[in-house]
């Protein structure tokens, strides 16, 4: 079932990204979900710094069992994900989309479709 509900996820993260336009990282605001692109500046293993022209911001992107995320400084990517609330501007990332096509699919994403909901998908 989860297997099921996370293709479902990626595909609809698929279909929503084609379809929306990319913000500036200055102009993200809740709750939309929204796409980023831009350039890797920092890398830790929870995520890394997405910068594009009009700012930079931290991206949560933890991948499960503590995989490595495939990025590299300066890679060019676009993010799929939602602002978090709160104090700090962090953004959460539910699939990558690398230059060269290749997807990283963020297997638990904080749920946010437009409302919030408490919680985590495990």
């Amino acid at each position: 079932m989860k297997a099921i509900f996370a293709s479902l996820l990626a595909a609809a993260a698929l279909v929503l990204s084609a379809c929306a336009t990319t913000t500036p990282i200055n102009n993200l605001v809740l709750p939309p979900v929204s796409t980023i692109e831009g350039a890797v500046t920092e890398i830790d293993e929870n995520g890394f710094v997405l910068a594009d022209d009009s700012g930079s911001i931290y991206v949560l992107a933890r991948l499960p069992k503590k995989e490595k995320m495939n990025l590299s400084l300066r890679e060019k990517i676009r993010v799929y994900g939602n602002l978090q609330g709160g104090e700090q501007r962090i953004f959460d990332g539910y699939v990558i989309r690398k230059a060269t096509g290749e997807q990283i699919i963020i297997n638990n994403p904080t749920p946010h479709m437009g409302i919030i909901i408490q919680g985590r998908f495990n």
